[in-house]
């Protein structure tokens, strides 16, 4: 069986650092989730290659064109403006077969998922809204925005390990498609199973918040749920 041959796009980079929330800047993860796939991939005999490995500026019609000379690719992305969970979308000419794979691999990993879409160019419905689904000719892109540097998992995606989770996730969707047996690579581990830790209850909603401020400057997530006693 022939496999296909992948790209993996690192979105943005140079002079573009795409979202910027909390001093982090979605290039620099961006390539890290690139190369990590395409490392993986490599060793795990699927043809791969990059659209930049360093943090350079690259033009859409660089970027493009050479997306055009292979099979399938991922463009790598992280999300900003609150949102929770990955995203994945796909060309309006593709199934959306393999994005649904992604969902599996990174719901079975406690990954948080938000949706699986795709969107059409305003007032040219025969046309992708986005240029590495419109001016990428034949190749299959899938677009992956990991999470929301900006959302309620902000404080996780800091963890090396968490983030790594992900692109792992991202290797074994790639391996289901291809047909290839997945080997899990030493070291990588990915949340299954997460513990919440109530932290007080307040008659004042304002003592709640101001309690809920003082753990999130403390790095961790804080949540306010209305319940009766």
């Amino acid at each position: 069986m022939k496999l296909s041959r992948w790209i993996q796009d690192a979105g943005h980079g140079g002079t573009d650092p795409g979202a910027i929330r909390y001093g982090q800047n979605e290039k620099l993860w961006a390539l890290e989730a690139a190369l990590f796939v395409h490392n993986r991939l490599q060793e795990l005999g699927i043809e791969t290659a990059m659209t930049r490995t360093e943090d350079v500026t690259l033009p859409n019609s660089e970027r493009t064109h050479n997306v055009r000379n292979f099979d399938k690719a991922i463009s790598h992305h992280f999300n900003a403006g609150g949102g929770n969970g990955a995203e994945f979308i796909h060309s309006i000419h593709a199934s959306g077969e393999f994005e649904q794979l992604l969902k599996e691999e990174f719901k079975q990993s406690g990954y948080p998922f938000r949706r699986i879409f795709t969107r059409r160019y305003p007032d040219r419905n025969h046309l992708d809204y986005y240029y590495m689904h419109r001016e990428t000719g034949g190749c299959r892109v899938t677009i992956v925005e990991y999470d929301f540097l900006d959302g309620p998992n902000r404080h996780e995606l800091q963890k090396e390990e968490y983030r790594v989770g992900m692109y792992e996730s991202v290797v074994k969707a790639i391996c289901r498609e291809e047909g290839v047996s997945y080997q899990k690579k030493s070291g990588i581990t990915a949340p299954n199973l997460l513990y919440r830790v109530i932290a007080g209850s307040f008659r004042k909603r304002q003592n709640a918040e101001t309690r809920a401020e003082k753990l999130r400057d403390a790095g961790f997530e804080a949540y306010i749920e209305r319940y009766k006693s």
